[in-house]
């Protein structure tokens, strides 16, 4: 009804128009009035012709040169615009509509300065071309979509706006054409710093291993408080000028557990969320060669287990979800874990990612340390939020053995980064 309404309304604008001029020529007469009215005619009858114009007739095509990319990188597409040519178009706009996914710029690890105030990162990206068919058939122009961030996205609108010279006459459709871009999390290099779990202040760190086998060497590494004197690789020690111990078998290869925090909460940081997908994308890939076996386990709307084993396809699965993973509301983290602790062998080491600490999650903690020989907790979060309450239960943690590694931009900003485990 209002699409007809408008029709209606501009094609009585152009009636009018000419309405005037002729009666303007037949009043006055004389060659100038008849000159103008003749002249004019021509413009007139264009306009009237794109009134009716089928735009709808326009083929346009969207083309991604490379649909599998890493957050941070840019992409090349291709807009071809194809039609019939019988018809002179003076201007054509085409606009390529980007979804809400793609809502800021991934700058790659230097984003990560804005952590405190995330939304300054964010803009809508798109591109947008005027272009001049008149009678060809064909046409086609690329641009660069920069530094595309993380997540599964579907292009599938595209805007064409045709007109005539005065403007008086436009015309708008929006294209459904659909394209995927998958756009996996930024490769991040993290060193795992084997510390020892320090019980009570004041107390020398002890490590806390159970080494049923020591009888076969995996290697060497740098010598820890609680190593036995026995361990000691003397020849190592004296090539590299500092202590080195014996690496055993079953020191080396541990059982591993990586629960991840998907959930979302009040005043969500967007941005740490995606500094917990890089850290978790960075330790599964460390710990890959490193654990017997490793699991990752994700709380969000649904629990997700995934077991990495030693093959490519499920590295692949748990990259295709991390690519994908949006925090979503549900259970609480803290009440999910403690679920999770019925549920727990004894004898994984417990790795957890979250952006967001409680007193509950505090409390779980602890009942997850008498069921695991090693946990280790993951915040990633703002210098600028950290309460008072927090900072005391931080200290709590450490005198409980529980290995405390706070994420916050200082360290996001680097490409590499040490962290305990």
């Amino acid at each position: 009804m209002k699409r007809t309404i408008l029709f209606s309304l501009k094609f009585l604008t152009i009636l009018l128009f000419v309405g005037i001029l002729f009666a303007y020529a037949m009043f006055q007469g004389g060659f100038v009035s008849w000159f103008l009215f003749f002249g004019s005619l021509p413009i007139f009858l264009y306009m009237a012709l794109l009134l009716i114009y089928p735009i709808s007739n326009i083929k346009i095509e969207r083309n991604i040169k490379q649909n599998i990319i890493e957050a941070g990188n840019d992409v090349k597409i291709e807009i071809v615009f194809k039609r019939n040519p019988l018809f002179p178009l003076y201007y054509c706009i085409i606009e390529d509509i980007m979804p809400d996914s793609i809502g800021y710029r991934d700058t790659k690890h230097k984003k990560f300065k804005y952590l405190s105030k995330p939304d300054a990162l964010k803009e809508k990206q798109g591109a947008k071309k005027v272009i001049f068919p008149w009678l060809k058939r064909t046409f086609s122009f690329v641009y660069t979509l920069k530094h595309v961030p993380r997540g599964e996205h579907v292009l599938n609108q595209l805007r064409i706006v045709v007109g005539d010279f005065t403007g008086t006459v436009k015309k708008e459709k929006i294209f459904n054409v659909e394209s995927k871009l998958q756009v996996f999390p930024a490769k991040r290099k993290v060193t795992l710093h084997k510390t020892a779990a320090s019980f009570e202040e004041g107390v020398s760190n002890s490590l806390n291993r159970t080494i049923n086998n020591t009888t076969v060497v995996a290697g060497v590494r740098n010598y820890a408080p609680g190593d036995r004197v026995a361990w000691i690789d003397w020849k190592a020690s004296a090539r590299k000028n500092e202590m080195m111990t014996k690496e055993f078998e079953q020191e080396k290869s541990q059982d591993m557990l990586l629960l991840f925090d998907a959930t979302s909460y009040e005043n969500m940081n967007w941005l740490a969320f995606e500094g917990a997908i890089e850290l978790g994308n960075a330790l599964l890939n460390s710990l890959h060669g490193e654990a017997a076996r490793l699991m990752f386990t994700s709380f969000g709307a649904t629990r997700e287990t995934f077991a990495i084993n030693h093959d490519i396809s499920s590295n692949q699965n748990v990259l295709k979800y991390l690519t994908s993973l949006r925090p979503q509301a549900s259970l609480p983290f803290a009440k999910a874990l403690k679920q999770e602790v019925s549920l727990l062998q004894r004898g994984y080491s417990l790795m957890i990612i979250t952006t967001n600490f409680s007193r509950e999650l505090y409390d779980v903690l602890l009942e997850l340390k008498l069921k695991s020989p090693r946990v280790v907790l993951f915040l990633v979060k703002d210098l600028t939020s950290f309460s008072k309450e927090e900072q005391d239960l931080f200290k709590r943690l450490k005198n409980y053995g529980i290995i405390l590694n706070i994420i916050t931009e200082e360290k996001l900003i680097h490409q590499s980064f040490e962290v305990n485990a």
